[in-house]
């Protein structure tokens, strides 16, 4: 068996979506398995993936294996599959925040090949932007499939593990933000009476635009700024007033908490 999950969370399920749909992996190449059997039926008969009975059947099987469960399961998942992970050595990839590769190497118990990767949320639509890093045991071939794998739901880049944490803030985490951004100027725009749902959908295509001229051109963030904003016009009132009310210390301040809490949370699992 080629791929194999251990978890279908949203995460995981979205993943499952897109990695299917890309057509890089026949659905008979794939099992999943998770504690929640309803969800395992659920994505079989969805995508038409083979379900496991164990994940000791995933580690015993797969040529690679998605763990993606939460942070505070990993030790004692892995602890359950590390004899037969041991003898198949599949490249063990994981999705887990704030658990690095040298604890995850420690969980298992061995030398084994590793690819930690951390996706977002958008992978929900094939749009992540997913980090890749792997272990010392890893293969040139693991990283080359580490990134072709995570390309069937978005952009990947190898990224190294000692940035992860800003990473993990400015592409998992920041979302958020932008949904919150995206909401505050919703509620701005029913303030002048125009209809929710109106709102909502022009806020959205504002930041798909947005994002897709940042991807396309040239020029920096800065200068697209000063692009938009014409010598005593409408958009610069508006800029200087983000200014003046600490929009972007308040960006950077968010950026700084979430990269604490995901530092603290790996000396925890250490």
């Amino acid at each position: 068996m080629k791929l194999g999950f251990i978890g279908t969370g949203n995460l995981a399920s979205a993943i499952i979506k897109g990695v299917v749909l890309s057509g890089k992996f026949a659905p008979e190449e794939i099992k999943i398995y998770d504690i929640n059997s309803d969800k395992v039926s659920e994505l079989s008969a969805k995508y038409s993936v083979k379900s496991a009975a164990s994940a000791s059947e995933i580690a015993s099987e797969c040529e690679s294996i998605v763990i993606a469960v939460k942070p505070k399961d990993f030790a004692a998942l892995a602890a359950s599959i590390a004899e037969e992970a041991k003898k198949n050595n599949p490249l063990i990839i994981s999705t887990a925040a704030g658990t690095e590769i040298k604890t995850i190497a420690e969980f298992f118990g061995y030398d084994a090949r590793i690819a930690r990767i951390m996706p977002n949320i958008n992978a929900a639509v094939s749009e992540a932007m997913t980090a890749v890093c792997v272990s010392e045991q890893a293969t040139e071939s693991d990283s080359a499939f580490a990134l072709d794998f995570c390309s069937c739901f978005g952009k990947a880049v190898l990224l190294e593990e000692k940035y992860f944490s800003a990473f993990t803030a400015v592409s998992g985490s920041a979302p958020a933000f932008a949904f919150m951004f995206a909401d505050a100027l919703t509620t701005a725009a029913v303030k002048y009476g125009i209809p929710a749902a109106t709102a909502q959908q022009i806020a959205a295509q504002m930041l798909l635009g947005s994002a897709k001229l940042m991807l396309e051109s040239p020029l920096a963030v800065s200068d697209l700024i000063r692009s938009v904003c014409s010598p005593a016009g409408t958009t610069v009132e508006g800029v200087c007033r983000l200014k003046e009310t600490g929009f972007e210390s308040s960006v950077i301040s968010a950026i700084d908490k979430t990269v604490e809490k995901d530092r603290l949370m790996s000396a925890k699992n250490k």
